[in-house]
């Protein structure tokens, strides 16, 4: 079932941890510490990468303003099937688009409640995702605006397999939005999630950034800028 799609600061991951150190995990939002060895991921399911809707088994895309989800396999460390890592890389994409939508997109605005904004986050990433509302959800804007349009919503998987089975993922994250009413602006939520299997892959650890989204033109335009301010301005 498709959903329209519809905020930047950081954290980190400690070393010892990290799904895929090799994908280059980035310092900044949270750091959790579970242990990896005993959660394991049968996965057997169907699904594949690429374009999908913003829930698992949704086709996407159908109604008006909506933008599906493009799934793309990232690195693989260790012995794990191309098939293997798509069914991963599909549900893992479900548990981000569930924090997005929850966070996001599936509200009327203007909003104030953001109770309930992370499913598929362990109860400690929740509650560290919480205080950090700000950065993790729309809740900055979310009382001055009248609604929020995702742009493009992508998630890149990177697994972590020993023994044919994937053991731990980073999903490494971008959704761009737009919000309409008071404050009008396009925003660009990005960064990892950290996620291990425990009956189904939970987010143990993030490190995301919210901000203003520029385009190539205009970092290009602030770059000639800066450069033009250190020969004096000639």
């Amino acid at each position: 079932m498709p959903h329209p799609a519809r905020r930047r600061r950081r954290r980190r991951h400690p070393s010892g941890h990290s799904p895929l150190r090799r994908a280059g995990l980035a310092a900044g939002a949270l750091v959790l510490v579970v242990p990896l060895g005993a959660c394991t991921a049968g996965e057997d399911g169907e699904g594949s990468s690429g374009p999908r809707g913003q829930r698992a088994g949704s086709d996407g895309g159908e109604r008006t303003g909506q933008v599906r989800t493009t799934v793309v396999r990232g690195a693989r460390v260790g012995r794990l099937s191309p098939k293997q890592h798509r069914q991963v890389a599909t549900r893992v994409a479900g548990v981000v688009d569930g924090w997005w939508d929850a966070a996001f997109v599936e509200a009327d605005y203007p909003r104030r409640r953001y109770q309930g904004s992370f499913p598929g986050f362990t109860r400690a990433a929740s509650a560290q995702a919480w205080r950090q509302r700000d950065l993790m959800t729309s809740a900055r804007l979310g009382d001055r605006i009248d609604d929020l349009v995702p742009l493009r919503r992508r998630v890149a998987v990177d697994v972590l397999a020993t023994g044919g089975r994937a053991r731990a993922v980073t999903a490494r994250t971008r959704m761009d939005y737009r919000t309409t009413g008071e404050v009008e602006k396009r925003i660009r939520v990005q960064g990892r999630l950290l996620l291990t299997f425990d009956r189904g892959w939970k987010v143990f650890g993030f490190d995301v950034t919210q901000g203003p989204w520029q385009t190539k033109g205009q970092t290009k335009q602030q770059t000639k800028q800066q450069a033009k301010r250190k020969r004096g301005g000639r």
